[in-house]
């Protein structure tokens, strides 16, 4: 059994959704899933029965600022686009980085930004998404 560490873990990004990039400076990700359900229980049965429907997914990413670093400003700044059209595309990974290895990947849209300074540590942005479409998962 292997055992995955969190600083294995990337996430790339392109904010127009041509060509992801790595970006650097990640210190966590987080990706939540859910699924609604449609009751489909028919009349005159004794127990309930549902079937799977919608899904969406929403979560964050938390990165060590460096205004130098590599995709860090047009992740942070696609916080800004009003009329967001849900073009930006995410994959994150569990271990490494090649595309569509250990990694879940959707397009969506980063929906708040948070930075934080505090004397004598690290200045610290976490950025809220939700997905948009489908979520593919590429998880060995």
């Amino acid at each position: 059994m292997a055992i995955l560490r969190g600083e294995q873990g990337a996430v790339q990004f392109d904010a127009a959704g041509s060509s992801n990039a790595t970006i650097v400076g990640t210190r966590s990700w987080t990706l939540s899933i859910t699924k609604d359900t449609l009751d489909v229980t028919d009349h005159g049965d004794t127990s309930r029965s549902f079937v799977g429907s919608l899904i969406s997914g929403s979560g964050t990413v938390e990165l060590v600022y460096d205004p130098d670093a590599t995709g860090q400003a047009a992740f942070i700044e696609d916080v800004i686009t009003a009329a967001d059209p849900a073009d930006a595309t995410f994959e994150l990974f569990t271990t490494g980085t090649a595309a569509g290895t250990d990694s879940v990947s959707f397009a969506g849209i980063i929906t708040s930004m948070d930075i934080a300074s505090t004397v004598g540590d690290l200045v610290v942005v976490t950025c809220n998404f939700i997905t948009s479409g489908a979520i593919t998962s590429n998880l060995e």
